[in-house]
């Protein structure tokens, strides 16, 4: 695959995520602020929103078992991303236009808007990233588009949450930002972004075609449950939500620890740079080593940087802020090469099965991503009740260091942690190739593996029953 489509996708995934991060952002400060929502209407809505979370991550796994049943002329994922691009575009409007009627009908719009948003979102989000798996058909172009991909997604978060709130101040014609410049600034961000997202289908081509008839969707989730090394993937994602916890409670920890909420645009550019920057570097180390290698030393040197930062304290903001950009070089790495493993696992299932999951394997992705954003919610959510913090409490310093050491240890103990899974995890990737070809060709049934990371038969109890 060339470089302009390649950057056509990377495009498409930071206007993606520019919307998502616009509205996992801004959507409560808009809802609470400026409707102007009572108590007990927070607090229904908290739980109502909560509630449609978890069954959004749910829902991802069965958006992605029926996404990879399609079969059109233009693909199995890249019509979704034409189909999808205008819905979430203007549900993330409405979310921010929400109507001056009374407060219980305010609330129950937003919950049902909110879901159908979500369902919505899920069926962009999935078929995006099954793309990788498809447009590119070795090692290295699927290295360099999930690399650029990722690097292009931490572009789209930075943008909106560098840009989000001063727009909305922008176009609400006053000192002050009004309702009616959420509206605009929603409806602006939305537009640009999924614009941006509906590149993915005009700038790529599927290069690896489905079977024209889809196995039994109980036949493909049974395979699904069964694909031992994807299920390894994702339990190591759900153990390492801890690098997280940073993101959700980053502000609260800048404004208790280092006395100023404003300290966080500093450890959070140093975050997102580094995962920038490792992303970027991620394709190169692929060259040398293997995805399972690079994403176990990936999350040991995450692991100890935690562990550093624990041990040097928040006295020196360039040092924690240097330690971030280690830490962020580190995450990219390491979401390069988890993205890879999954496609890998998609490339076993076919080789063993003759039917691709790609939709199905990275919906699992995006599940555990959500699963692990309320994971990390709920344990900083224990830190900041356990340390005794709260609006207008005089903070000291028992608390800040308390609060520090929540900050880093949990991270550093959940990505050791989420090393232990992949240390079982033993796809054969060096012969993946060879077998996709052999498949391909008709012979992939008395194919085996032979050499490389993990020299076991693909019908071997290791992959557990039929993989």
């Amino acid at each position: 695959m060339g470089v302009r489509e390649r950057l056509g996708f990377a495009v498409a995934v930071a206007g993606q995520n520019l919307v998502y991060t616009f509205l996992g952002l801004y959507l409560l400060v808009y809802l609470y602020d400026t409707v102007g929502l009572s108590e007990r209407a927070v607090v229904v809505l908290t739980a109502t929103i909560a509630a449609i979370r978890v069954w959004d991550a749910v829902d991802d796994l069965l958006v992605g078992l029926v996404v990879d049943r399609t079969r059109t002329r233009w693909g199995t994922y890249r019509p979704y991303v034409l189909l999808t691009a205008l819905p979430v575009a203007l549900l993330t409007w409405a979310l921010f236009s929400v109507p001056d009627v009374g407060e219980g009908a305010q609330v129950a719009l937003v919950a049902v808007v909110y879901l159908l948003w979500g369902i919505t979102y899920t069926a962009c989000d999935v078929p995006l990233w099954s793309l990788t798996a498809v447009v590119a058909t070795d090692d290295e172009s699927r290295s360099r588009l999930v690399a650029w991909a990722r690097a292009a997604a931490m572009l789209g978060l930075a943008v909106a949450t560098l840009a989000g709130a001063p727009l909305a101040l922008a176009l609400s014609a006053g000192p002050e930002v009004t309702a009616q410049g959420w509206s605009r600034a929603a409806l602006l961000v939305a537009l640009v972004g999924m614009g941006l997202y509906s590149l993915a289908f005009f700038a790529t081509t599927e290069r690896v075609a489905h079977d024209r008839a889809p196995v039994p969707l109980r036949t493909s989730a049974r395979g699904y449950l069964r694909n031992r090394p994807l299920l390894l993937v994702l339990l190591s994602g759900v153990l390492g939500f801890g690098q997280l916890v940073v993101q959700v409670g980053g502000a609260v920890v800048a404004s208790v620890v280092f006395g100023g909420v404003e300290v966080f645009t500093t450890l959070g550019g140093a975050l997102v740079a580094g995962v920038v920057v490792g992303a970027a570097l991620a394709p190169r180390v692929l060259r040398r080593t293997t995805r399972r290698r690079t994403a176990l030393v990936a999350l040991a040197a995450m692991s100890a940087t935690g562990l550093v930062l624990l041990a040097v304290g928040p006295s020196s903001l360039p040092l924690v802020a240097a330690l971030f950009a280690l830490v962020g070089v580190c995450n990219g790495v390491h979401a390069v090469t988890q993205t890879l493993l999954v496609a890998d696992t998609s490339d076993l299932a076919e080789i063993r099965t003759g039917e691709r999951v790609d939709g199905a394997s990275f919906a699992g992705l995006t599940f555990v991503t959500k699963l692990g954003g309320a994971l990390a919610t709920l344990v900083f959510g224990v830190a900041v009740s356990a340390v005794g913090y709260a609006k207008g409490v005089e903070v000291t310093a028992s608390m800040r260091e308390e609060l520090w050491r929540w900050l880093t240890l949990v991270p550093a103990l959940s990505s050791a942690a989420a090393m232990l899974p992949l240390l079982r995890y033993d796809v054969p990737e060096a012969d993946l190739p060879r077998l996709l070809r052999a498949r391909r060709a008709g012979e992939g049934a008395a194919s085996r593996p032979h050499g490389g990371e993990g020299e076991r038969s693909l019908g071997s109890a290791e992959y557990g029953p039929g993989l």
